[in-house]
């Protein structure tokens, strides 16, 4: 029942990320192991039938909350701009009642009498609608926060862009669980990579920033086609966060072997970076566009063809396929959050070949890689539980209780809220908690491993699920 591999970008390590294995034998003994994982074996679960080693206990209260507050240290005030008949009024909605950004995007319709697959559909479209809308709404408060950095690259204009930064990765970290249609890698359904070149992390490169500050490339009718790497909100926040004067290429670079890095100066370095930011921000709000468009309820929309789907939809033959597109989706609490965001940093995986690698956190010039995580669970949580506030709506939860694991549906939600709480107790920004409180941050792993753990198992089990080709054989 496992799908083939299909070579997704999205499920690959990064090449360069990949370099860090050489010398992995020679210190591996010095890691800490991570807790073990467990994998779906293909053994259906089913309401009465035997549980997997890990998967929890007794059944809970199901949650009803929908998780962490504000994850963002600043926000932006959002413009009340419409942006086109085809992704305003007609957007599903505010959904979790984020500042300033539900006047611009109507509510979630909430699906009322039994369930049906089709009602799934249709509210995973419409709540991937909500999240591209939204977003849109702060990539334009984005982009005119750079445009006026760019006039007048003096503190208070870069404070207004980082609190603008901020406010609308609130919304896309949010919006990272919907990588399905449009969002996700052209080798899946419906595929356009509108993901990556909006928020290419962890493939991101400094020093390629760097030297296209050096010869400002980002000025250049070609930028919106350059590698992805040195685009997007990454490349935003190492602009507007980092104001020292240093650069991450090496000394044979040609930005430093020829002196071209040095030579510009504190004020033309500055000016530059302002500049560059600019360019990145429109090219996201160029993006987000795209995607909320593409989302958008009409005819051949990507909506269109997710609800269609079994009944003349283009991109999916059965209402099965594209459930498990979306819930494929759902799998980026396993292998970005839970691998990448936290096994990374703590030296849980191949590719960090010392004790911990802080190098691998997420947002290093902000210091938000814990808010990070929130947002990516209360994502998580609309996609599984509903979209609506409080968890109001249909979600895959709603399905589980159909098929009578309903006590499957109450320990997933009991598991996401202590993975929330887990993050909640975070004291310190995780960059620091990773030098001076290890343990909260093997805690937060932890936590999530225990949602993972389900989502791996039982609920593909349950739900005769595809289980996604990048946690096919994962027992790490």
């Amino acid at each position: 029942m496992n799908r083939a591999p299909n070579g997704s970008a999205a499920h690959r390590l990064p090449a360069a990320l990949l370099l860090s294995l050489v010398g992995v034998a020679t210190v591996v003994a010095c890691r800490k192991p991570p807790p073990n994982e467990v994998v779906y074996t293909g053994q259906n679960a089913g309401p009465g039938g035997a549980q997997p080693s890990g998967s929890g206990g007794a059944a809970p209260a199901p949650s009803t909350g929908s998780g962490a507050g504000s994850a963002t240290t600043a926000s932006a005030t959002t413009t009340g701009a419409t942006t086109g008949a085809s992704t305003s009024a007609a957007t599903g909605g505010a959904g979790g009642g984020e500042p300033g950004v539900g006047d611009v995007c109507a509510p979630v319709p909430i699906a009322e009498g039994p369930f049906t697959k089709a009602k799934l559909l249709s509210a995973a479209a419409d709540c991937a609608l909500n999240r591209a809308c939204e977003f849109e709404a702060q990539a334009r408060a984005l982009s005119e926060s750079a445009s006026a950095f760019a006039s007048d690259p003096g503190e208070p204009s870069a404070s207004a862009a980082r609190g603008a930064w901020l406010a609308a990765m609130t919304v896309w970290q949010e919006a990272e669980i919907f990588r399905f249609g449009p969002a996700a890698s052209s080798a899946h359904p419906g595929g356009q990579d509108l993901r990556d070149q909006i928020y290419a992390w962890p493939l991101v490169s400094r020093c390629k920033i760097e030297e296209q500050i050096v010869s400002r490339a980002y000025a250049q009718p070609s930028f919106s086609s350059s590698l992805i790497n040195a685009r997007g909100l990454a490349a935003f926040e190492y602009l507007v966060f980092h104001g020292g004067g240093d650069n991450a290429c090496s000394q044979f670079s040609t930005i430093n072997a020829s002196g071209t890095w040095a030579a510009l100066g504190a004020g033309e370095l500055a000016r530059r970076k302002a500049d560059y930011a600019a360019a990145v921000a429109a090219d996201v709000l160029t993006r987000a566009g795209a995607l909320a468009r593409v989302w958008a309820p009409e005819a051949g929309s990507f909506r269109e063809k997710l609800t269609q789907a079994g009944h003349g939809s283009p991109v999916f033959a059965t209402e099965q396929d594209a459930l498990n597109a979306v819930s494929d989706a759902m799998f980026y609490v396993e292998k970005e959050l839970k691998d990448w965001k936290l096994g990374r940093p703590l030296g849980f995986t191949a590719d960090c070949v010392t004790p911990t690698c802080p190098e691998a956190l997420e947002s290093r010039f902000a210091l938000v890689s814990a808010a990070h995580l929130r947002a990516n669970l209360r994502g998580f949580r609309r996609l599984f539980q509903g979209c609506g506030e409080g968890g109001e709506g249909v979600g895959f939860d709603d399905w589980l209780r159909e098929i009578g694991s309903g006590d499957l549906a109450d320990r997933m939600l009991l598991a996401l809220s202590g993975a929330q709480a887990a993050v909640d107790a975070l004291d310190l920004p995780m960059e620091q908690a990773l030098a001076t409180d290890r343990a909260k941050v093997e805690g937060v792993y932890n936590a999530v491993k225990a949602l993972t753990d389900l989502l791996k198992t039982e609920f593909v089990s349950a739900l005769n699920l595809e289980l996604p080709q990048s946690s096919e054989g994962d027992n790490d």
